[in-house]
C-alpha cells in the first residue's frame, strides 16, 4: 500500500514538473516572438497600399526601383517599399539585387563599383539608371509613405548610419525594415523612435548560409527578442505559422504582407488588417479615386515631364514685357 502510495504521489510530482516546465517554455517562446510595446501608431501607415519597389512595369519601360516608377507610385497615391545598399565609395543606391547582372546585363557587384561606374549603366535598357536615395526622397517629398528595407550585403552599421543621416529632417513618413536581425536590432538600440520591422519568410537549412537552427529560429520569429520590431513583414504565401499567428493575437502584432499578386490575395490581407505591398496589379479597389490603369498614370507623367521641359526651355521676359 504505502509502495503504491509512494509511487503516486512521484507520479503526481513528476506531472506537475513537466506541466510547469512546458507553462514555463510556453510563456519563454511568447516573450521571445513578442514586438515592441506599447504598439506603434499605424493608422496613417494603413491608409495607403505599398507599390513593391516603386510602381514599375519593365514590359512598359517602367524599371523596378527606379525614380520613374517611384514617380507613378506617388501619382497612383500609392507608398512605397524600396531597397538600399552601398556603393564602393559609401554612397546610398536603390536597388534590390546586390550585382546588376539582372537589371544591367552586367555581372558586378554595387559594393564594387563607385557610384560614377554604377551611373554609366542603365535599368533593362531604358534611360533609368540606379538612383541615389537621396534623388527618391527628393522626388517624393513626403507625398506618400516609404517603406524603406536595409540589405545586409555589406557594412551594415554604415548603411544604417547613413540611411539615418539622409533622412534627417525628411518630413514624410516611413518605416525600415530588414531581413537581418542585426540591422533591425541597430535600429532600436541607435534610433528607437524610428518605425521598425522584421522581413521574413519560410527560411530553409543552407539559404544564404543559414544554419538549420538559423533558419528555425528566425523563420518562427525568436529573433525578435534581440530586435523587438514594431511589425512583422512576413511572405503572403508563407505566413500560416503559429509563431506569426500567436505574435498577432497574443502581442496585437501588426503584419505586413508581401508581395502581393492577385486581387484575391489583396483582398484576403487587407481583411485580416495587413498592410500590403503588392506588384503585377493596381490595388484599385481601395477607394473611388482610384480609377485608373497603369497607361493613365504613364501618361500623365509623360505629359508633366513635356510641360516641365518646355517651362524650363521658355525665355524670361525682361522688365517692362520685353524678351
Amino acid at each position: 500500500m504505502r509502495a503504491a502510495l509512494r509511487e503516486e504521489t512521484e507520479m503526481t510530482i513528476a506531472l506537475a514538473i513537466l506541466g510547469l516546465v512546458l507553462v514555463a517554455g510556453l510563456v519563454a517562446w511568447l516573450w521571445a516572438i513578442g514586438p515592441h510595446l506599447p504598439r506603434a501608431d499605424f493608422s496613417a501607415f494603413q491608409t495607403y497600399d505599398y507599390a513593391h519597389r516603386g510602381l514599375h512595369d519593365k514590359e512598359k519601360g517602367v524599371p523596378e526601383n527606379s525614380l520613374m516608377a517611384f514617380d507613378l507610385a506617388v501619382r497612383g497615391g500609392f507608398g512605397m517599399e524600396l531597397d538600399l545598399q552601398l556603393t564602393q565609395d559609401g554612397q546610398v543606391v536603390v536597388h534590390h539585387d546586390r550585382t546588376i547582372a539582372r537589371t544591367c546585363g552586367v555581372d558586378r557587384n554595387i559594393d564594387q563599383m563607385t557610384y560614377e561606374e554604377l551611373s554609366g549603366y542603365r535599368l533593362f535598357g531604358t534611360q533609368e539608371k540606379v538612383p541615389l536615395f537621396t534623388e527618391v526622397l527628393r522626388q517624393v517629398d513626403g507625398r506618400t509613405p516609404l517603406i524603406v528595407e536595409l540589405k545586409s550585403y555589406t557594412r551594415q552599421e554604415e548603411l544604417c548610419q547613413k540611411a539615418v543621416d539622409l533622412l534627417q529632417g525628411y518630413e514624410g513618413l516611413y518605416c525600415v525594415e530588414s531581413f537581418d536581425p542585426r540591422i533591425v536590432r541597430w535600429f532600436k538600440k541607435n534610433q528607437p523612435d524610428i518605425v521598425r520591422g522584421q522581413l521574413m519568410e519560410r527560411l530553409q537549412a543552407g539559404q544564404n548560409g543559414l544554419t538549420r537552427a538559423q533558419a528555425f529560429f528566425g523563420r518562427n520569429l525568436m529573433t525578435n527578442f534581440l530586435t523587438r520590431p514594431h511589425f512583422e513583414a512576413y511572405d503572403f504565401h508563407a505566413r500560416h505559422t503559429l509563431s506569426l499567428r500567436a505574435a498577432r493575437r497574443v502581442w496585437g502584432m501588426q503584419e505586413v504582407s508581401w508581395t502581393l499578386r492577385s486581387l484575391e490575395d489583396y483582398k484576403a490581407a487587407k481583411e485580416e488588417g495587413c498592410l500590403c505591398i503588392f506588384e503585377k496589379f493596381l490595388p484599385l479597389e481601395t477607394g473611388a479615386r482610384k480609377r485608373f490603369t497603369f497607361a493613365d498614370l504613364l501618361a500623365d507623367a509623360k505629359t508633366a515631364a513635356v510641360c516641365t521641359l518646355r517651362t524650363a526651355e521658355k525665355p524670361e521676359k525682361a522688365p517692362g514685357g520685353k524678351l
